[in-house]
């Protein structure tokens, strides 16, 4: 009898708190509010088998959304400052350790969805979220083309950009230079996909080139008017330079940049450039 998985035991006698089940060998409880029927002795039930908060095993028959082995998308319905839990329909939440979560800026939100594999660890069943590898072996027959829109949710925020899953379960990774703002993981998101190699897709969370460059705009307008009017960057800059000072990719700083210059909004020499009064 193991937990994390559906069985299917038999009815040998009820209880002031619910029906004993057996397998022959073991014993597990069905709380009467986690029964769907009523069941006689002899009856065969199958159900879901969990560690309650004493971590003793416990049975359910309602439907669970994850299993071992099968995992699925599930809704964050705690947060705490150590841990996150998800609700997969049993009556104890599942924990997802903070290991697996990464900085506490990019943390879930209540109501936010995870990808989530349940394991067992000293016979209590917890969550963690899956790593690339394991996604990409998921075995499914889906593509996606180059400029598709596709719905997902933030699998994780590094360094070098933003891990997604689709709602597809297909593995999607987005360059930090291709993303505007702040992201959490668990948060939903619409991807553009923009290239595929090997078998891996790419792909950009920045909304269309008019909207951006507005965006852009904005961006730059606002650094100047909180950096004395100037900064140290122009047309020539570094895409290094401009990422680490305005976290945009040289090309769409240019493109904004020339736009505010041809609107006589700004000014520069060599080393820097100013805003215009």
């Amino acid at each position: 009898m193991k937990i994390g998985e559906y069985v299917t035991l038999k009815t040998f006698r009820k209880t002031d708190l619910g029906f004993m089940l057996t397998d022959g060998v073991d014993e597990v409880l069905l709380h009467y509010a986690q029964s769907k029927s009523e069941h006689e002795e002899g009856d065969l039930v199958t159900v879901f088998i969990y560690a309650d908060k004493k971590k003793r095993p416990t049975a359910t028959e309602m439907d669970v959304i994850l299993t071992l082995g099968h995992p699925g998308f599930v809704h964050v319905v705690d947060v705490t400052d150590t841990s996150v839990f998800v609700n997969i329909n049993t009556p104890k939440d599942i924990m997802i350790s903070k290991d697996d979560l990464g900085h506490h800026d990019y943390w879930p939100q209540v109501g936010d969805t995870l990808f989530v594999n349940l394991k067992l660890k000293n016979d209590t069943l917890i969550g963690e979220l899956p790593k690339r590898e394991f996604i990409k072996d998921l075995k499914k027959n889906v593509v996606y083309n180059d400029y598709e829109m596709v719905d997902g949710y933030v699998l994780k925020v590094g360094e070098k950009g933003i891990s997604i899953i689709s709602k597809d379960m297909m593995y999607i990774f987005v360059p930090t230079f291709e993303t505007r703002g702040k992201y959490r993981v668990g948060e939903a998101v619409r991807v553009k996909i923009t290239k595929n190699i090997g078998n891996e897709y790419y792909g950009s969370l920045i909304e269309n080139k008019e909207v951006m460059i507005d965006e852009d705009r904005n961006i730059i307008l606002d650094y100047l008017n909180h950096h004395h009017y100037q900064m140290k960057l122009t047309a020539k800059s570094s895409s290094e330079d401009v990422f680490k000072i305005l976290k945009m990719s040289r090309k769409a700083f240019k493109r904004a940049y020339g736009g505010l210059y041809k609107d006589g909004l700004i000014e520069f020499d060599e080393e820097k450039t100013w805003l215009k009064k």
